[in-house]
Formats: C-alpha cells, sequence, structure tokens
C-alpha cells in the first residue's frame, strides 16, 4: 500500500481505514450473508467521488474556499458509493441472497466492470489535496511526529464504530435489521418490509466503504485498483473478528492492522501479508467462530 508519509502510528492509522471498510463487510457479509467482492471498489467509488468534487471546486470555486472541497465530498462519497451498492443489490444480489459461492464470482465479475471503467475514464493515476488543516503534525516528544491527518482517521473510525452502534443497537432501522438477519420469514410475518431493509442495509454498507475511500484520499494516491489492496485484509479482519460481530471487527482490525505495520520492514509487505495470513488460518483453526461467535443469516444457513 502507498503511502506518502510515515508516522509513529502506522499500525493504528492502518488499523483505522481497515475497521471503516470491515464494518460494511460485517454488516453485508456477516448479517446478510453475502460474499461483496466489490466492496474494496466502492470504497474506490468514494475516493474518486472525493477527486470529482475536489476538481469541481478547482473549477467553479474561490480559491480561498477550495478546502472546503473536503468536507462537502464526505456526503458525496457516501451517497455516491451507496447509491453504486443499491443498484448491485436491486440488479444482481437480490437474486443470489443465500447462495454465496454466486454472490462472490457475481460480485467480482462487478469489481472487474468498475476497475476497467474507472482505469478507461480516469487513466491509472490521479491526486487528492490534503485541505490545509489536514497536513503537516505534531511532534509530541523527540523523535515522535503525529500527522494530523492519521490522526484525523483514526477519530473517524471511531466516529463510524459509533454512529453504526447507535444505528443497529440504538434505532428502530437497527432493530429491523437485525430482526431480518435473524429470522427472514418470522420478520416477514411481523409485517416488517424485508426486501426494503435489504436494499437499505446493503446501500448503508456500500455508503461506508465510500467514507473509507474519502478518508484514504489523504494518505494515498487515488488509482482503480486503490479497493484490492485492502478487500483481502477486510475480510481477514470480518472472519478472525467473528462474522457480524462489531466488537470482534474492531478488535481484529486493529490487531490485523498493527500486525501488518510490525511485520512489514522485517519481511516486505507481500511476505508480509501471507504471514499474517497463515497466522489467520492457524486462528481459524483453533476457533473457527473467531474471536466472537457469529449470529444471523450466514450462521443458520
Amino acid at each position: 500500500m502507498g503511502h506518502r508519509d510515515r508516522d509513529p502510528v502506522p499500525g493504528i492509522s492502518l488499523s483505522s481505514i481497515l475497521l471503516i471498510m470491515s464494518l460494511g463487510l460485517a454488516i453485508v457479509f456477516g448479517l446478510m450473508g453475502v460474499i461483496n467482492m466489490a466492496h474494496g471498489e466502492l470504497m474506490m467509488v468514494g475516493a474518486y467521488a472525493t477527486f470529482m468534487t475536489q476538481q469541481a471546486f478547482q473549477a467553479w470555486v474561490a480559491p480561498e474556499a477550495f478546502d472546503w472541497y473536503f468536507p462537502v465530498a464526505l456526503p458525496v462519497a457516501f451517497v455516491s458509493a451507496a447509491a453504486f451498492g443499491w443498484l448491485l443489490e436491486a440488479t444482481v444480489i437480490r437474486f443470489l441472497y443465500g447462495r454465496l459461492l454466486e454472490t462472490l464470482l457475481a460480485t467480482w465479475g462487478v469489481s472487474l466492470i468498475l476497475m476497467q471503467a474507472a482505469r478507461v475514464y480516469f487513466g491509472d493515476l490521479t491526486a487528492v489535496i490534503a485541505p490545509e488543516a489536514l497536513r503537516g503534525g505534531a511532534q509530541v516528544m523527540v523523535g515522535v511526529y503525529l500527522p494530523y491527518n492519521r490522526i484525523f482517521i483514526i477519530l473517524l473510525s471511531i466516529v463510524c464504530v459509533l454512529g453504526i452502534y447507535f444505528l443497529l443497537f440504538r434505532s428502530t432501522l437497527g432493530i429491523r435489521v437485525r430482526a431480518v438477519t435473524q429470522n427472514r420469514n418470522m420478520s416477514a410475518c411481523l409485517g416488517i418490509p424485508t426486501r426494503k431493509v435489504d436494499a437499505y442495509t446493503f446501500a448503508f454498507a456500500s455508503g461506508l466503504a465510500g467514507i473509507a475511500g474519502w478518508a484514504l484520499t489523504m494518505v494515498g494516491n487515488v488509482d482503480p485498483g486503490l479497493g484490492q489492496n485492502y478487500i483481502v485484509d477486510s475480510f481477514m479482519v470480518v472472519v478472525t473478528g467473528g462474522v457480524g460481530k462489531l466488537a470482534g471487527t474492531i478488535w481484529a482490525a486493529l490487531g490485523i492492522g498493527g500486525l501488518n505495520k510490525l511485520i512489514e520492514p522485517f519481511s516486505g509487505a507481500v511476505y508480509g501479508k501471507v504471514f499474517i495470513l497463515v497466522g489467520v488460518i492457524l486462528f481459524l483453526q483453533w476457533r473457527p467462530q473467531g474471536l466472537f461467535a457469529a449470529k444471523g443469516r450466514s450462521a443458520d444457513a
């Protein structure tokens, strides 16, 4: 993964990006039982939405207001990725619920199409200019430097976790989502519009990937293969944490992101990922349900 700079908390900042990505996957894969291989490309959609917003501000907004592109790009990235997700669910996923292998193959094909479309339209490499407030960093002690952009990503992941917790466990929509994922037929009998709940849930999870893409533009370039760098790690986070478990996703993201940054300097990026993958496989042999036991549609299958 290419990053522009170094900071003393690389594991935490990488874990934060992984966490935002994995939260959406935890909902789609863990609760809905869908293997969405295009989740990384939905992240890419969020990153390109941020890039397009930046271009629009450069073209039509006064230079002194340029930095406002970044907060404006947040809802744009979320809505863009959510719209793609809603369309994907309506045209592909809705016909494949309960068929894991088919969802994997179909969404993998969609991911290839999205990557190629981005490559044709945008080219291989674009970049987003970080707003002035997020450039530089603070030196807290000799040799310890905290970049503002990484701190912002860490805070953003905390906000996302709290938002998802209140949405899933403290709202009417969250109750409906959990009811549908645990017993679809009973939920339908009680009058819950299961079809709409599926669509809203998938779109929301896709929007989270868009937010991850928005955040990632601060620490890396935007390219068509952006999502591929994170999709495997994100799946490892979800299965290691326990499918569909919010707390497990948080702990697994912290662990895998931290290990990535800890091992990379000694083994290189590729071998580092191999070591972590082997570690995850061995862990799942010992504890197949992950850190926390799975519940939901996939667990009932």
